[in-house]
């Protein structure tokens, strides 16, 4: 009965629980069972199900019952289940080791806890945290990036995070290729990526593939180091994770011409 009091204090209406994603959803979900006195003892078809949420409700006052109509019960207990299977999925709770010492046998149900990293999500802001790490692998982006970008992905600064992403490009292509400060933008892609003698192009690709390279590198600096300086642009947290993986790609093709 504890979850669904936490729940329904969280979500105080249910159509405000229904209008929520899986994954909106499991932030209050996960908040409900970490505030439970035994946490580490979950076993979800005797939490998520038709009793105990009655019993939760018997135990309000009146006015929240009619919040919550009862033709509403199982479409509740539905978009629970989504959530739970969304947290499952996501290892923030996960089934607990059997026969531990000491402990009684639960027979054949399947005990669940909240895990370590489940433990550290307590609010909603720790949630969409979590999830924007989930748009943007911190471990998969180039070093430079990891360490200068993607906390500022995380705060939410999209703007900032993808025009740095690309200020760092550019930087890199200026110290690799030996120019100097005057040299920035469209203009230094083009020369130091010239099809012909630019410094960082490879004499080993065909003439075509060396003018689609150095097209890349001035493109996307044109397309979105160059806007992103001048004006206000709206980027949202899934666009910035894309351009920040695209300038992470291109920092790892100046990596191997500098090797070259």
């Amino acid at each position: 009965m504890q979850i669904f009091l936490k729940l329904f204090d969280i979500l105080p209406d249910a159509e405000s629980l229904l209008s929520l994603e899986p994954e909106e959803l499991a932030g209050p979900l996960l908040a409900s069972l970490q505030d439970e006195q035994d946490n580490q003892r979950i076993i979800p078809n005797n939490v998520i199900s038709h009793d105990p949420m009655l019993r939760a409700f018997e135990a309000m006052p009146r006015e929240m019952r009619q919040k919550y109509p009862p033709e509403h019960d199982n479409e509740i207990l539905f978009a629970l289940m989504e959530a739970w299977q969304w947290l499952e999925n996501e290892g923030l709770v996960a089934p607990r080791p059997t026969h531990l010492s000491g402990e009684t046998s639960t027979g054949d149900r399947t005990v669940y806890f909240v895990t370590g990293r489940g433990k550290t999500i307590k609010t909603d802001k720790d949630l969409a945290a979590y999830r924007k790490a989930k748009l943007l692998p911190k471990d998969q982006l180039h070093p430079i990036v990891a360490d200068t970008v993607w906390s500022k992905f995380l705060l939410g600064d999209y703007r900032i995070a993808v025009l740095h992403a690309f200020i760092e490009v550019e930087i890199a292509v200026r110290e690799a290729g030996g120019y100097t400060e005057t040299d920035y933008g469209v203009d230094l892609m083009r020369k130091a990526f010239h099809v012909q003698n630019g410094s960082l192009t490879d004499p080993n690709q065909q003439q075509a593939e060396r003018q689609a390279r150095s097209d890349l590198f001035a493109g996307a600096i044109g397309s979105y180091k160059n806007p992103l300086s001048h004006r206000d642009v709206n980027v949202t947290a899934e666009e910035a994770a894309e351009m920040i993986i695209l300038a992470s790609h291109l920092l790892r093709i100046v990596d191997s011409r500098k090797q070259t």
